[in-house]
């Protein structure tokens, strides 16, 4: 596509979706250190001033799609949840570990973008909710801790504390397998001592 084409292509459509989709092919191949704003211009054919107005600077577009990618895991995560039925204790405790794995097996298939995720670009004060309530893979989590202390598999003196845990512990366990520091094998180990540090019931 030629950068006339493509001016022509983009003025009706969605310029700023086609900058993130095209941020996100070449963070997922390479990583986000080298990426350039005038760099996925060139990629799909407009010019950097086409750009910049949606994306001032390489940060706000890292940023932007850093943030798309936490509803991309969040609707990983629900699709999966959603595959177990049931209202009963049983089915909530599978829910809540379905949650830490398909975490683990999003960032896995995905290195380059999970670090993107968690790095500099999607610090809580850049969010453009600036509330990590409002993310809907933190709701997801939420959700999972209340239905299990819902069925009485986590005490009231462990609830208050069932996010962070989780989620620092989870994350931790990730990064560490991503970097090569602990075996694949040891995530459901983590979950295990997720469960036992919660209290959760068998």
């Amino acid at each position: 596509m030629t950068t006339a084409r493509a001016r022509s292509h983009y003025h009706h459509g969605d310029l700023e979706s086609a900058l993130i989709s095209t941020a996100r092919k070449l963070v997922r191949q390479d990583g986000a250190e080298h990426l350039s704003l005038r760099q996925v211009s060139q990629e799909i054919g407009v010019s950097p001033s086409a750009a910049y107005h949606y994306f001032p600077d390489r940060t706000s577009l890292l940023s932007g799609l850093g943030f798309s990618l936490f509803e991309e895991l969040a609707d990983f995560q629900e699709k999966e949840i959603s595959k177990i039925a049931g209202n009963s204790a049983r089915a909530a405790r599978e829910r809540f570990r379905a949650l830490g794995r398909t975490y683990f097996h999003w960032a896995k298939k995905e290195p380059h973008l999970f670090n993107l995720m968690f790095g500099d670009f999607c610090s809580l004060e850049k969010s453009p909710q600036n509330q990590r309530e409002e993310n809907r893979a933190f709701i997801n989590l939420t959700k999972c801790l209340d239905e299990l202390y819902e069925f009485n598999l986590i005490s009231d003196k462990m609830r208050p504390y069932g996010e962070l845990l989780s989620w620092s512990v989870v994350h931790g366990a990730t990064s560490l397998i991503i970097g090569g520091h602990l075996e694949v094998e040891d995530f459901e180990t983590t979950l295990d001592a997720v469960e036992l540090a919660l209290g959760i019931k068998g």
